[in-house]
């Protein structure tokens, strides 16, 4: 078993009232790896990104909704980047 430690960057593009913004972000990823199974209990996340920036550049949006957003995107960063490795959960068939 390895511990990895991966650096992640996506982005979240959003449009507000007709123009767009991107927002950087970064994933540090941390985890268990055994083969190609990453252990779901040993993941742990850390998001980076220009918070007070964004809230400013979207007033028409609550903190709770943007940070809904960038989960969502983290998220679909995290499966694509497992995906690509070919990496499953430990307990999927």
């Amino acid at each position: 078993m390895l511990w990895v430690v991966d650096k992640i960057k996506t982005r979240l593009v959003l449009d507000e009232a007709g123009f767009l913004i991107e927002v950087p972000i970064q994933i540090e990823l941390e985890y268990e790896l055994d083969g190609t199974k990453v252990r779901s209990s040993s993941t742990s996340k850390k998001i980076y990104f220009n918070r007070p920036a964004l809230l400013k550049e979207c007033p028409g949006r609550s903190a709770a909704e943007l940070d809904r957003l960038v989960d969502r995107a983290v998220e679909r960063a995290i499966e694509a980047h497992f995906l690509s490795r070919q990496y499953s959960f430990e307990g999927e068939q």
